[in-house]
């Protein structure tokens, strides 16, 4: 088999980058997990929270697909709302109504809207973004690097007490 044949320009959603610099994303048009190596990563600053467009080959060396082999040009700070238009207006819609007003996790509201939770985190990032809708971070021990719960909601007035 010709790895060539199988290359294929993607658009990746960066969801996750280790502290050396190996990054985790998923395909924007399947969901599909993809490894970006460290020094891919590192010379094309790519970051968590980006959607690159990435050169993929299929990845035989471990539980992961896809893996980038090379990085476009066409990188942007942050995303267009457009590409997952439906899912955004009915994240809306599921806020506005009465029971549904208070900060959720990207979990429950992928549940509740019977979807992924990978497009769910992407479309509320997307969103963020754009300054629709809110993120709190919940940190439950001093010093952690990461949340331990995110929280969302289209107002921060939904965080008060």
């Amino acid at each position: 088999m010709n790895i060539l044949n199988n290359m294929e320009s993607q658009e990746v959603f960066i969801v996750h980058q280790m502290p050396t610099g190996t990054a985790f994303g998923v395909r924007v048009d399947n969901g599909e997990k993809v490894f970006i190596n460290s020094k891919l990563a590192k010379k094309h600053a790519v970051a968590e929270e980006q959607v690159r467009t990435l050169t993929l080959i299929p990845n035989t060396k471990i539980d992961t697909p896809w893996q980038a082999v090379g990085v476009g040009a066409n990188h942007t700070e942050t995303t267009p709302r457009v590409e997952i238009a439906n899912l955004e207006d009915r994240i809306v819609e599921h806020f506005k109504e009465e029971a549904n007003q208070v900060a959720s996790t990207s979990k429950v509201l992928a549940d509740a809207l019977d979807v992924d939770v990978v497009s769910m985190q992407t479309a509320l990032i997307r969103m963020h973004n754009a300054g629709e809708m809110t993120k709190a971070q919940v940190h439950c021990k001093g010093g952690q690097d990461k949340a331990s719960w995110v929280l969302w909601s289209p107002n921060t007035d939904w965080y008060e007490m």
